[in-house]
């Protein structure tokens, strides 16, 4: 599983020639593609007449007498997927999907089979957009009451659109999934050319729903030369030494772990490690995590000394060689105000005799970025502007994620399809990301 995303990504990409065969809805469900030709593979593609084909919409389904046992109550002032209880065929990792329950088809009951209905707003508090919900105190559902649900839904999907080894264009249909929609397993004649997201929620194609393969873009972190001999030359100069090097990775929930669980081989800085050890043989390599989940990197320098999170003790006090830092939490800063703690910030960590990686956030669902849609070439996000606009000016290292993150809608994945939660924790491929992005910053040797 761990890399099954570099080779699928690295398939998708190895091409020479532009993309050049045109693919667009023309009817709610129908879509169409080419005439054209492209070199996917090392596989020319050549598709003489358009060719239209049939995409199934989400399929809805119905959950009838569904069993709630103690609800609790509704907290209002809560986030949305903390409100209440989370319906079970929508829940993700920590949360539930969002948007995937059918509009207005709640219906809270007594019993199997009755027609006497609870009201909401009285008494039951509900998140439509997050499918939760309670009880509200002083309604007519009991502390310790059973009520019964029934509601509707669907979930998400990704298809891909291939050519098969007949030279034939045909649609492979993804397994649903209310969040991680994974694309489906094609043979090895088949060469994927795009891949179509029908969201649990999408009641027509658009072309927004469209991620054709872009042909002409490079294999996943080619992009960018190595700057450690430049910018982290301590830090090279003991891996090429075969010396002991110690390396903290600073960070909120990602650096938790989140989205991959508690097996921390699959994070992404002891991912980092395991690769950094593999091309820098003779040295050892040693990844330390100072996390916090849901907090941002000032919260962390604020946290009292000997408390759980103690950043002189976690941060400084190893006396690291380097400390690679991803807070996505950050992002709440603009471009003046990221420079201005990222200068304290860095500058205490210097003076520490560390060298420094900054790493670009993951793109998270898009209306916490303020964007909607999935298709951007540039992170939109004014701390990730002033995160490399800092580096750049102080000579730090950047692992830049972000641009990779923005380069998956061209390599045909939309970038929630790469979160577990769809909201903000990459799943393993996300993680392998971040560690393959920290690796192309040092030289083969």
């Amino acid at each position: 599983m761990l890399l099954l995303s570099v080779l699928w990504v690295g398939k998708l990409c190895m091409a020479a020639a532009p993309l050049s065969i045109p693919i667009q809805v023309v009817e709610p469900w129908i879509v169409e593609v080419g005439p054209g030709r492209v070199t996917l593979g090392g596989r020319n593609i050549v598709v003489d007449k358009a060719v239209r084909l049939e995409v199934l919409p989400p399929k809805l389904e119905r959950v009838t007498d569904e069993k709630y046992e103690n609800l609790p109550v509704y907290n209002e002032k809560a986030a949305g997927w903390t409100k209440g209880v989370k319906m079970p065929p929508l829940k993700a990792e920590e949360c539930s999907a969002t948007g995937l329950l059918t509009s207005g088809s709640l219906r809270m009951k007594d019993a199997p089979g009755s027609t006497h209905l609870f009201k909401a707003g009285t008494d039951y508090g509900f998140d439509e957009f997050w499918a939760t919900f309670g009880r509200i105190e002083g309604g007519a559902i009991g502390a310790n009451q059973t009520v019964y649900a029934d509601y509707e839904y669907a979930h998400n999907r990704l298809d891909s659109i291939v050519f098969n080894e007949n030279g034939k264009l045909q649609i492979v249909q993804g397994t649903p999934a209310q969040a991680l929609a994974l694309p489906p397993t094609v043979e090895s004649e088949e060469t994927v050319i795009a891949n179509i997201f029908i969201s649990g929620e999408t009641r027509k194609l658009a072309n927004d729903n469209l991620f054709p393969v872009d042909a002409s873009l490079a294999l996943a972190y080619s992009d960018g030369k190595p700057v450690a001999e430049r910018l982290l030359p301590k830090t090279l100069a003991k891996l090429r030494e075969g010396k002991p090097v110690t390396i903290v990775a600073f960070g909120d929930s990602v650096t938790c772990g989140g989205g991959v669980g508690g097996d921390k081989s699959l994070w992404y800085q002891y991912q980092f490690e395991k690769l950094l050890q593999a091309r820098f043989p003779k040295a050892t390599v040693k990844i330390l995590t100072a996390g916090w989940g849901g907090a941002c990197s000032q919260a962390y320098l604020d946290s009292p000394k000997g408390s759980e999170h103690d950043f002189v003790r976690d941060v400084i006090d190893p006396k690291p060689d380097l400390v690679t830092i991803e807070f996505v939490n950050d992002a709440y800063f603009d471009e003046a105000g990221t420079a201005k703690h990222y200068t304290a910030l860095v500058g205490q960590l210097q003076q520490n005799g560390s060298e420094v990686i900054l790493i670009t956030p993951h793109l998270v669902r898009p209306d916490w970025m303020k964007v909607d849609t999935m298709k951007f070439d540039e992170d939109p996000r004014p701390y990730v502007r002033g995160l490399k606009q800092f580096a750049e000016s102080h000579g730090i290292a950047v692992a830049d994620a972000s641009a990779e993150w923005c380069k998956l809608y061209r390599r045909g994945i939309p970038y929630i399809t790469i979160l577990a939660n769809a909201i903000n924790h990459p799943d393993v491929r996300g993680h392998e990301l971040f560690a393959r992005v920290l690796l192309n910053l040092f030289p083969e040797k």
